[in-house]
């Protein structure tokens, strides 16, 4: 499977519009296929947000947890929320206990 099966296997907010460059986009900031199914699951549409969280310890399985913290009223996992600019990766990493 590649990048862009996974990206389309996830549905039209995955893509950002154009899934071949979405695709691309995830190849250069270093996924694989099988990593961007796992960030994608997590609700991180954003290479560069997973590449971040990535670098700062965070999993996609710990990308996963549900939280109401951040901006916005509303409670989604905390890869959505960073990838929508509504928590920082630093707030993430205390969240879900990477120090």
């Amino acid at each position: 499977m590649t990048i862009r099966d996974v990206i389309e296997k996830h549905g039209h907010f995955a893509p950002g519009g154009n899934p071949d460059d979405t695709a691309e986009t995830w190849a250069e900031s270093g996924f694989e296929a099988h990593e961007v199914d796992e960030w994608l699951a997590a609700r991180c549409f954003d290479p560069s947000c997973a590449r971040d969280l990535a670098d700062a310890g965070v999993t996609p399985d710990m990308a996963r947890m549900k939280t109401g913290a951040g901006s916005g009223d509303y409670v989604d996992t905390v890869g959505f929320k960073v990838s929508t600019s509504d928590l920082e990766v630093e707030e993430a990493r205390d969240l879900v206990g990477v120090y």
